[in-house]
């Protein structure tokens, strides 16, 4: 009887990942990862019950000004055993546990009391991005949960801007594009990220209140653009001046990239070349600061030094 119900509750855990109303026949071949996927599931809960988990937020700027004009919220994993976790390594699981759904509460929760705290402290107001996953859009009540909680800590529609991906829209599109109207309606915005990796549907841009398009890094390589292969980066930004999209590109860490970008007009960019992600007592200090040197046109001498803190 043990054996059954642990056979059941590994076949569980695979049909999950596949999303709603599924089945799947166990096998010996998934005995494997079963006690890997188990301590993840009681590793996440004890995170989420002992404030293991933190963020870092990596700052986006201006392409023209220099300034931060936001930040995008990012999830950390402090184990008290095995030191810091990738979100590489847990999200994938989460993902498909649908344990995802809390870890995404916390981080929007944690993250908007982050902006509270900085406009109470009269920082200057940027927008907070944050990843919403697939398993969160779905959810009948994503609408409610995310009004409560800018209205629980007084943060303004416009300050929040979620993160979607292109596949997760592609999911259950009619309830994703009312639901998407709903929150921008209160002024929330919304961003595909890692634009140009998943079904590239350009259809979707019409029917969707996108305002932002994020620029996948791998499409920026350096290497890519010493030969000139820039189509798709010049494709994206081109088009996102035709839909009066603004346009972030991620994965910045170069001179060479930052010069090209400026050349195209990219609206914003985020990366190394302008900071790692950063503990919020050091995006408070930046926010204070003059803008990073007209977005690094020193080649990081001197005033931008202080974002590779």
């Amino acid at each position: 009887m043990d054996s059954l119900i642990k056979h059941a509750d590994v076949a569980m855990y695979h049909v999950k990942g596949q999303g709603k109303n599924g089945y799947q026949f166990y096998s010996n071949e998934m005995n494997v990862p079963y006690v890997e996927k188990l301590s993840l599931d009681t590793g996440i809960h004890r995170a989420l019950d002992n404030n293991e988990f933190g963020l870092v937020y990596q700052p986006q700027i201006n392409l023209r000004t220099g300034e931060i004009v936001g930040v995008e919220a990012l999830l950390r994993w402090e184990h008290p055993e095995h030191g810091a976790i990738s979100p590489a390594e847990f999200i994938p699981f989460a993902e498909e546990s649908g344990l995802i759904i809390d870890i995404g509460d916390w981080v929007l929760k944690s993250a908007c009391a982050e902006l509270s705290r900085w406009r109470i402290a009269g920082l200057p107001e940027i927008r907070m991005s944050v990843n919403i996953s697939a398993r969160q859009l779905i959810e009948d009540n994503i609408v409610a949960k995310v009004l409560k909680i800018i209205k629980d800590y007084d943060i303004p529609g416009r300050c929040l801007e979620l993160e979607i991906t292109e596949n997760a829209i592609m999911d259950d599109m009619d309830s994703i594009i009312r639901k998407l109207k709903e929150l921008s309606h209160h002024g929330i915005t919304i961003a595909i990220d890692d634009f140009g990796t998943g079904y590239s549907s350009l259809s979707y841009l019409h029917k969707l209140p996108i305002n932002t398009l994020k620029i996948d890094r791998t499409f920026l390589k350096e290497n890519r653009i010493n030969k000139g292969d820039n189509t798709i980066i010049n494709t994206i930004v081109a088009m996102a001046k035709g839909l009066n999209l603004n346009v972030i590109a991620e994965g910045v860490e170069s001179q060479t990239q930052l010069d090209y970008l400026r050349a195209i007009e990219c609206s914003e960019a985020q990366g190394f070349l302008f900071g790692k992600p950063l503990p919020p007592a050091v995006i408070s200090q930046l926010l204070i600061q003059e803008p990073y040197a007209s977005a690094g046109s020193r080649s990081g001498t001197s005033k931008g030094s202080h974002w590779q803190h």
